[in-house]
């Protein structure tokens, strides 16, 4: 053979230079998209660590010894009413407009708004109690889009002269009012329906009606009490529960959804409370749910009309909070001192407060995600309509005023549920196997199987997880005690058979084929298998009554659902087998046969020589194929998508479904609004997702490593 010219080895360098720099780009590029990707998760999830800013804007005076104020929807202006019936308009450039309020007579005596803003209620210079409607109206021109508010007035209702206005609720076409009585209060309504009376057995200091009038909220010197006026008896509300109170309220409001009430007191102090079912059946009593404790009176609270949040007026300081997550977002300390009136914007855009001589200071909020915090994502919250703290994910409802639940917990642990009933089902299948193809399985079946195996790996997870969900789980429902009896029967057959063939003399083990012994104990799992559903319904009768799930529920308190962990066990340990198989048997045939051949040289058997030498040598790979196999069962979508129910219930039970952090995303991410909370939270949940999996891996790295120094003498 002739050596090769120059001309061939410079050829060949470069086409080495070439192949090194294509390998060595293509691992850079995907160590950039790793990092990328990273990057963009984290940038993603920064922001819902903010909690807000308030942004001054301009001051502007509007008119004298001001009442009542309300915003247009858009942050356009602000109306002032003035004790002389003024009605003052002023826009962010500061230019106001002056009108006058329709149908009063001046001076005005006292005036309230209702706390979405839209209801007006005054008593003016006769004493005649008077609502008006407000309404943003929006107009478009050649000049562009023109902003008005209009104050119409809709009805003039019954009441005592100078009895003071607690609250207005209702709708334009049906107002109702809530004025103070000498004993509790008075709720006055349109229509001509009479007034009822809300004894309280002192008179009432702050007062709030739910959005449709039909409850009621009272606050004496000494105590709380809710009334339902929406079904009672047309002359009298009807006492739902009282409490008592350590220290005399100031004000009173119902956050938006009307089932907290938020109680602020002359020590600072803002309770919220709820109506619970009290010890006795068909009671109802007020539970304190939340605290926000504070410097300074409170002397007021505006309601935020988008979520939970809400602005306490401590006297020159205005704090805005939240009322799920308990924390203070926004702390506006430059508030004036002599603030008669601070509102919300309707957008929780804005803030605006009022001086007593009609002085207008405006805010612009930005708390883009109030409703989040570490707490809200990983710790129990006490949520509207719960006794006690809870973890719970919901993140939609039947109305805009829902409570997002968005607790990472459930998911997480359901996450590491589905991964750990899938691998107490193929870890030991997928192993043991490995181990008997490996060193048992004569080289024909071994061409055979293993391809078979592996060719399970090319089933589409849709189709698994559609078996699972119309086939396994309704089969699992009707035979749970046999198939709980098989998870125990088919292991000891084997085991016990194995005991058994250990004992029989030597030329009758010596005297099987390879095909009797798998015939064999193929026949006796057929057998045992057949057995364990043959009696499942004599067991079942006679241990369970004839219902095990009802058993369950009344013995242990566990519901059974059809889509359950067991079921999840089988479908999505049929997908992660393959991998944990093909792993384990490259391990297994990475051990070098001198070794096997010694051990069986020395007397050995073939288990003895599988126990003592194949297993410890490949331990690293074993290990690292079922850190795969995790991995694999952790991120999987369509399999626990189908076959769990996708509920997620907060439950280590395997006869409850539940929902992994992977099915959330396929199935919540693409209706989330982009940038929202609901976005965020699951790009953050997919962050975690990526972390468990290179936690996972990375573990499994070491301990392979560890593994490997340790055991690498056998090799050597």
């Amino acid at each position: 053979m002739s050596p090769l010219g120059p001309a061939h080895l410079r050829r060949s360098r470069l086409v080495d230079r070439v192949v090194a720099g294509a390998i060595t780009t293509g691992g850079s590029l995907v160590l950039v998209a790793v990092t990328f990707l990273m990057v963009f998760l984290l940038a993603q999830c920064l922001p819902m660590l903010r909690g807000g800013d308030a942004h001054p804007e301009r001051t502007v005076g509007a008119s004298h010894e001001a009442l009542a104020a309300f915003e247009d929807e858009y942050r356009e202006r602000v109306t002032v009413l003035g004790r002389d019936g003024s009605l003052v308009t002023v826009d962010r450039a500061g230019q106001a407009a002056v009108g006058s309020l329709e149908g009063a007579t001046p001076p005005l005596r006292q005036a309230v708004v209702s706390s979405p803003g839209d209801l007006l209620a005054c008593e003016d210079a006769s004493g005649a109690l008077k609502v008006w409607s407000v309404r943003t109206a929006v107009r478009w021109g050649d000049a562009g889009r023109t902003i008005s508010t209009e104050v119409t007035p809709t009805a003039t209702l019954p009441g005592a002269a100078s009895a003071r206005i607690l609250a207005v609720a209702g709708s334009a076409e049906s107002p109702s009012v809530l004025l103070q009585a000498d004993d509790g209060a008075t709720l006055v309504s349109g229509e001509g329906a009479p007034a009822r009376t809300l004894t309280l057995g002192a008179p009432a200091v702050a007062g709030a009606l739910s959005h449709d009038a039909r409850e009621a909220w009272l606050a004496s010197a000494s105590g709380l009490a809710t009334f339902a006026v929406g079904d009672a008896d047309p002359a009298a509300g009807a006492l739902v529960a009282t409490a008592p109170l350590g220290s005399p309220p100031t004000a009173l409001a119902l956050v938006l959804g009307d089932v907290t009430c938020l109680l602020g007191d002359a020590s600072g102090m803002v309770t919220a409370w709820q109506v619970v079912s009290g010890p006795v059946a068909g009671s109802r009593v007020l539970d304190l749910a939340g605290r926000f404790p504070g410097t300074g009176p409170v002397r007021s609270i505006a309601i935020s009309q988008r979520n939970k949040c809400f602005a306490v007026d401590r006297g020159g300081l205005v704090q805005i909070a939240h009322l799920t997550g308990r924390r203070v977002l926004v702390d506006v300390g430059s508030a004036p001192l002599d603030a008669v009136l601070v509102g919300l914007s309707r957008r929780f855009d804005g803030l605006f407060a009022v001086t007593g001589a009609g002085a207008v200071h405006r805010w612009r909020l930005d708390a883009p995600h109030p409703e989040l915090s570490a707490s809200v994502l990983f710790l129990p919250v006490r949520y509207e309509g719960y006794t006690k703290a809870d973890l719970v994910w919901q993140s939609t409802g039947g109305s805009e005023t829902n409570e997002p639940k968005l607790s990472l917990v459930p998911l997480i642990v359901g996450t590491l549920k589905g991964a750990l009933y899938a691998l107490l089902f193929s870890g030991p299948c997928a192993l043991a196997a490995a181990l008997y193809v490996s060193q048992f399985a004569p080289s024909r079946l071994r061409a055979v199987v293993k391809p078979v195996v592996e060719l399970m790996a090319a089933v589409p997870s849709v189709v698994v997880g559609f078996l699972a969900a119309l086939l396994v789980a309704p089969l699992v429902q009707r035979h749970i005690v046999g198939t709980l009896l098989m998870l125990i029967v088919l292991p000891a057959v084997v085991v016990g058979a194995a005991a058994v063939f250990q004992t029989l003399p030597g030329p009758w083990r010596r005297g099987l084929s390879t095909r009797s012994e798998l015939l064999l104990i193929a026949g006796l799992l057929a057998a045992a298998l057949v057995l364990c559903f043959t009696l499942d319904t004599a067991i079942e009768g006679a241990l369970f009554g004839g219902d095990f799930k009802g058993w369950l529920l009344a013995a242990a308190g566990i519901t059974y659902d059809q889509r359950n962990a067991v079921v999840v066990g089988f479908a999505l340990g049929f997908a992660v087998i393959p991998i944990i198989f093909t792993l384990a048997e490259d391990a297994f045939s990475n051990v070098p046969p001198s070794l096997i051949s010694a051990s069986l040289a020395l007397g050995a058997t073939r288990w003895q020589a599988a126990r003592t030498v194949a297993i410890p040598a490949a331990s690293p790979g074993l290990f690292a194929a079922l850190m795969n196999g995790l991995g694999r069962a952790v991120g999987e979508t369509m399999i626990v998508l189908m076959a769990t129910g996708n509920t997620p219930v907060l439950s280590l039970s395997p006869f409850n479904g539940m929902r992994t952090m992977a099915a959330c995303i396929a199935v919540e991410l693409p209706e989330a609004p982009h940038g929202g909370s609901l976005y965020r939270v699951l790009i953050l949940t997919a962050l975690l997702l990526f972390a468990m999996t290179f936690v996972t891996n990375t573990a499994a790295a070491v301990v392979a490593s560890r593994l490997r120094k340790r055991f690498g003498r056998l090799a050597a």
